[in-house]
C-alpha cells in the first residue's frame, strides 16, 4: 500500500536528499532508492522510499515514493512530509487532495504554505501534472492566479 506519492517540480539531488532523510528520521542512505523502478534489480533489498526520475523532461515529474515503514520513520503525514522536503530544499510539489477530482491537488510552495489547485486535464493525460489556477490563496504562491471552485463543486 502506497502511504505517500510526493510530486516534486525538479530534482531533488540524490546525496542531499538521503542526508536529509537520515539526520531527519533516522532512514540509512541505503534504504532510499533514487532512480527508475525499472532499473532496480528483483535481488535489491526493499527501499523506505523510492525517489524516481520524470520519464520525459515533464513538470512534477520527480517522485517521491513509500508507504508504512516510511510512515513510521518520519511520524508525518503525505503532506508534512512534502512540507518538510520543500522548504528544506527550495521546491515546490503536489500531493493528492483526497478528494474524487483527478485534477485537484495540494500544492505545497518552497516556504511550506500549501493550497488546492486545477491542474490540466489534457497535460495529465499525457502523464505530465501541470497547474492551471489555484482554488483557494497559497502565501507562498502570490502570482497563482486564484479562482475559486464552482458553489458544489466540492466534496
Amino acid at each position: 500500500m502506497v502511504v505517500y506519492q510526493i510530486q516534486f517540480e525538479k530534482e531533488i539531488p540524490a546525496a542531499a536528499l538521503r542526508q536529509f532523510l537520515q539526520d531527519s528520521y533516522g532512514i540509512a542512505p541505503g534504504e532510499v532508492y533514487v532512480g527508475r523502478i525499472a532499473d532496480r534489480s528483483v535481488d535489491d533489498p526493499r527501499p523506505v522510499a523510492m525517489f524516481t526520475p520524470p520519464d520525459h523532461d515533464e513538470e512534477f515529474g520527480w517522485v517521491l515514493i513509500g508507504d508504512t515503514e516510511l510512515a513510521d520513520a518520519t511520524g508525518q503525514d503525505e503532506v508534512e512530509l512534502a512540507v518538510a522536503l520543500s522548504r528544506a530544499f527550495r521546491v515546490r510539489a503536489l500531493v493528492d487532495d483526497g478528494s474524487l477530482y483527478p485534477d485537484r491537488w495540494r500544492l505545497v510552495s518552497t516556504d511550506g504554505s500549501s493550497g488546492l489547485v486545477l491542474t490540466d486535464e489534457d497535460a495529465a493525460a499525457e502523464g505530465s501534472l501541470r497547474i492551471v489556477h489555484a482554488l483557494e490563496p497559497i502565501s507562498g504562491e502570490p502570482d497563482l492566479t486564484v479562482v475559486p471552485p464552482l458553489d458544489g463543486a466540492d466534496d
